[in-house]
């Protein structure tokens, strides 16, 4: 079994089991909770056991980089979508915020995989997120989902990992890692929950997400580090504490800050 059908149907597998859980604890404990929740590295940290395994530490190691530079292009993604979503609907909110993430991977191709370099790209750029991201003007509440609305929302994950992973083809360690965190849960949350509930809970929503990208960000700086040397074990677990880490202090942060200033998610309920 080749390493693309390997990865292939990994994504298959989790995909829609994590965009389930997402959607419930989105309806149970609000966008902002889903939000930071969906930039787990579940899905990447997955895709790097397997090319580890696969392909060896050092491309895994590479790819780890790459995923760590894609925050970018997320960034990008999340800034194109927030400003569409003021004035247009769903599908042309995606198309925008899709040429987005494609013109920065296109251009992070030509950045060289240093760590310190790529983990203060994403950094920077999650801060540029945060500060031009549109802000709620009321409390956002979230609507429960119909029934029938999770079920497909799983489908349309999965359809979308096959679609995009089909079109990537044959790729290198540094394009492997830009397009794994390509958008497939966001994409999949925001384009339900837009068109049933507009533009203010995706407000929320791609705040939330920010966040969580911080910690996404260290574990895949902690993996590329650790990875060559240590093996692939070690490196997910100190990935992982690093992403538990990085989430509870930033948490913390927000806490403290609050009483002070608004956070700019709004209302998580």
């Amino acid at each position: 079994m080749n390493v693309e059908l390997d990865v292939l149907l990994l994504k298959l597998a989790i995909a829609p089991s994590f965009i389930g859980l997402l959607s419930l604890i989105a309806r149970r404990y609000g966008h902002r909770a889903a939000g930071w929740l969906v930039a787990l590295p579940v899905n990447t940290g997955s895709i790097l056991f397997v090319l580890a395994i696969t392909e060896g530490p050092a491309f895994a190691a590479t790819s780890a980089l790459g995923a760590l530079l894609g925050v970018v292009s997320l960034s990008a993604f999340s800034i194109g979508y927030a400003r569409a979503s003021l004035r247009f609907g769903w599908a042309a909110c995606l198309g925008v915020a899709g040429a987005a993430f494609a013109a920065s991977t296109l251009l992070l191709t030509r950045v060289p995989a240093l760590v310190f370099l790529d983990a203060a790209a994403a950094a920077g750029s999650i801060g540029v997120v945060l500060l031009v991201l549109p802000r709620p003007r009321e409390p956002v509440r979230s609507v429960p989902a119909p029934r029938w609305e999770i079920p497909l929302r799983m489908l349309t994950a999965a359809l979308l990992v096959l679609a995009i992973t089909t079109a990537a083809g044959s790729l290198g360690p540094q394009l492997s890692g830009l397009l794994s965190p390509i958008p497939v849960f966001t994409i999949t949350l925001v384009i339900f929950t837009h068109s049933r509930e507009g533009p203010a809970p995706i407000l929320v929503f791609l705040a939330g997400l920010q966040y969580g990208m911080l910690s996404f960000a260290a574990f895949c700086a902690v993996v590329a580090v650790t990875l060559v040397p240590y093996g692939v074990g070690i490196a997910l677990a100190a990935g992982l504490g690093a992403c538990l880490a990085a989430s509870a202090l930033i948490r913390t942060v927000l806490h403290r800050a609050r009483p002070a200033s608004v956070t700019p998610t709004g209302s998580t309920r």
